[in-house]
């Protein structure tokens, strides 16, 4: 087996490229991106945060790693935006736990004191944990967060094979007798594969924003503007329903269910 892999410079020039190019001409769906940031800055930060501290620097930590999430995905580099943006979902899932109980702040302030406070920190600060909590207040959207956390882990936060292996192409037989294959790392502007990453920014953003709003009391998001976060939702689902062909009849994540064209 012989490998031919470029270096870092040529890593770096097409990822810039990409990213330049995008500033000068936004991909098909970062309309999404901009109608996401929308909610955030005049749903959510707009108002009130949470009484807990920890639990609001931990909301701000999701929302800038949404925000790198969506620049990798811009730089073309689209396996990295899964590890991000589930990092992002964990934050505001931590934040959902230590705003159910606020005496749980301390355990995570207290993480790294002593191996016993690491030990419990891990066991009471999960994802998991915070959906089985969301369970009996949202049993639909705690099936969506944990939906998208687990599908995260299958496209790219973990190295699965649908984040290695499905980026690799057949190019047919070459020289000295070998066949050779292409992994290809970075995709070029506006492809499908960039797009289809900034819907995967959007779809975890719509789990963050969600769990932020969950984790402040009466939030208008939840209650009495609703509507706002459902017509959200509804948009996202008809776009898919307009590119497929099909209806988007899915309770869960729906970037996980659509494939690049053949």
């Amino acid at each position: 087996m012989k490998i031919n892999v470029g270096r870092v410079r040529d890593y770096l020039i097409a990822t810039l490229e990409n990213t330049q190019d995008h500033a000068s001409e936004s991909p098909e769906l970062m309309h999404l991106i901009a109608q996401m940031d929308g909610i955030f800055h005049d749903e959510i930060f707009s108002l009130p945060l949470s009484e807990q501290s920890a639990a609001n620097l931990l909301i701000i930590n999701a929302y800038t790693m949404l925000l790198a999430g969506v620049r990798e995905a811009l730089s073309g580099h689209v396996v990295c935006v899964f590890p991000i943006v589930r990092a992002a979902l964990e934050s505001s899932c931590y934040a959902y736990i230590i705003a159910n109980d606020a005496s749980k702040a301390d355990v995570w302030l207290d993480r790294h004191s002593s191996e016993t406070a690491l030990s419990k920190c891990r066991k009471m600060f999960t994802a998991k944990k915070a959906v089985d909590i969301l369970k009996s207040s949202d049993p639909v959207m705690a099936e969506y967060v944990w939906g998208y956390y687990e599908a995260s882990i299958d496209f790219g936060a973990h190295p699965n094979t649908k984040s290695v292996i499905g980026h690799l192409s057949n190019s047919g037989p070459a020289q000295d007798g070998l066949h050779a294959f292409e992994f290809t790392s970075v995709y070029g502007k506006n492809s499908w594969h960039v797009n289809h990453a900034l819907f995967v920014c959007v779809e975890a953003g719509q789990a963050i924003a969600y769990l932020i709003a969950a984790s402040i009391d009466n939030h208008p998001l939840i209650h009495e503007r609703g509507e706002i976060f459902q017509s959200w939702v509804d948009a996202k689902n008809r776009m898919v329903e307009e590119l497929t062909g099909e209806p988007c009849g899915h309770t869960g994540p729906v970037y996980s269910s659509v494939r690049p064209p053949l």
